[in-house]
């Protein structure tokens, strides 16, 4: 039973990690396309976007559009999306 809860508690909290950056990076490209932010606060139930705006996320979506990031090495977040973007077309 102990082992069942621990790999169960692990697997929600990567669930949680999985989907928090999914609704980040939405959030992200909405934020790009000039949605109007009371709109995008009201899509998000929340007062302040950047809660859910985090650096990975912003990453992840320049990886999605084929952004060039501006560090010199490329984040790993960054890679993720491009592999995800390359897999799709």
């Amino acid at each position: 039973m102990t082992e069942w809860r621990r790999l169960v508690l692990y697997a929600l909290t990567d669930a949680l990690a999985h989907t928090h950056l999914l609704v980040g990076t939405i959030a992200a490209y909405l934020q790009r396309e000039d949605l109007d932010p009371d709109l995008l606060r009201r899509y998000l139930q929340a007062p302040n976007p950047d809660r859910y705006i985090s650096r990975e996320a912003v990453q992840h979506l320049d990886g999605l559009t084929c952004a060039r990031p501006e560090e010199p090495v490329e984040p790993t977040w960054t890679q993720v999306g491009r592999c995800i973007a390359r897999e799709l077309r």
